[in-house]
């Protein structure tokens, strides 16, 4: 049971980083969940040395007692053969047969009920080993401040459907800038091009005056803050949740963050403040909730430019209007780069980029 309990933890923290995978790779949290997830595994790897050790004292109990009783049959027929009962063929076939009737027995109490899920998991595990990521790390460029961010006629299509058709626009650093569209049209595809995690296929995007594939990865991720439409909240306290965005950050820094978000005064009303647990993908908390802590680790993170991916679409006005608010009261003198579908949401912007399906530039 205990072995159970600790596998079924270790896939659970896996699926809870996996879900999370684009937070991890932008707040740098790699390392620690890494770190995390080896102790999980050692803690697991000692307990199935210690089950491996008692089916071993199992196994070994289990020879002695068939060699006690096949012993015993072997006396008995001696026996049995002193009084004339049996003769010497009579003896040794029962002997030999009494001897080979444990051997199929022990064969299938020995064989592991996971043996199918073993074999199914590392053929999962190497096909994960064998992935290819779609972009490489860059390492050794020259360092990279953030000025302003372009698009110039960049074209990018995804298993086959063109999203961007030689799209441009220019971020002016210091601005709110918006992006208003359909569903489908293609925003937050250009977010996720502006953070490399693909590459154009047509153009180019350019941070800084600089192609992003010619900018260390690190010094990209340092740069931009970004706050995805789905809010991927760890099984963790909110204080933690908050600090993936700069890991090792104080009490102190995690709570003016979170006033930055105005959700402090809700954590503080909670029974145990910071330190609550946010459960499973965070279902204790409302998606207006989730969307803050999400925006409280953008600003901790501190990068100078924030891409905002439909930080308003599943909230109510309410809702809308406070986080917007804390946008515009706590970014300071950040550029931010603000996509929605919802018009009401770009009252917040400087300018605002219409897209839509048909466009081509």
């Amino acid at each position: 049971m205990e072995f159970r309990n600790k596998f079924g933890d270790l896939n659970s923290f896996i699926l809870d980083s996996l879900r999370g995978l684009d937070e991890t790779i932008q707040y740098r949290c790699g390392e620690k969940r890494k770190k995390e997830m080896e102790i999980r595994s050692d803690e697991l790897g000692r307990t199935q040395k210690e089950l491996n050790r008692l089916e071993s004292a199992q196994r070994s109990v289990t020879n002695l007692t068939i060699l006690l009783f096949s012993a015993a049959m072997l006396f008995l027929l001696i026996f049995f053969k002193q009084q004339g009962r049996v003769d010497l063929t009579g003896m040794v076939v029962g002997t030999i047969a009494m001897m080979g009737s444990f051997g199929p027995v022990t064969a299938l109490a020995s064989l592991s009920n996971n043996l199918n899920q073993t074999l199914a998991s590392g053929e999962r595990v190497l096909s994960l080993l064998e992935e290819e990521p779609q972009v490489e790390e860059i390492i050794g460029e020259p360092g990279t401040e953030f000025e302003n961010a372009a698009a110039e006629q960049v074209d990018f299509a995804y298993d086959g459907e063109q999203i961007l058709k030689n799209y441009s626009m220019e971020i002016q650093k210091g601005r709110i800038l918006g992006i208003h569209g359909q569903s489908g049209s293609g925003k937050s595809t250009l977010l996720k091009l502006l953070m490399r995690f693909w590459d154009v296929q047509g153009g180019r995007i350019q941070i800084s005056q600089k192609d992003v594939r010619k900018i260390n990865t690190s010094d990209l991720r340092n740069m931009v803050s970004y706050v995805t439409q789905e809010t991927c909240l760890f099984h963790d306290s909110i204080a933690n949740n908050i600090a993936v965005g700069k890991p090792g950050a104080s009490r102190e820094e995690i709570m003016e963050a979170a006033k930055k978000a105005s959700i402090h005064d809700f954590i503080m009303a909670l029974p145990k403040g910071y330190d609550t647990e946010v459960g499973e993908l965070g279902d204790t908390l409302s998606g207006g909730e989730k969307q803050r802590i999400g925006i409280a680790r953008a600003f901790l993170h501190d990068g100078p430019c924030m891409l905002l991916d439909e930080p308003t679409s599943n909230l109510d006005s309410l809702n809308e209007g406070i986080i917007l608010k804390s946008l515009k009261e706590g970014r300071g003198d950040k550029t931010v780069l603000l996509v929605s579908h919802r018009k009401s949401t770009m009252n917040l912007a400087d300018m605002v980029y219409e897209m839509d399906k048909e466009r081509a530039s």
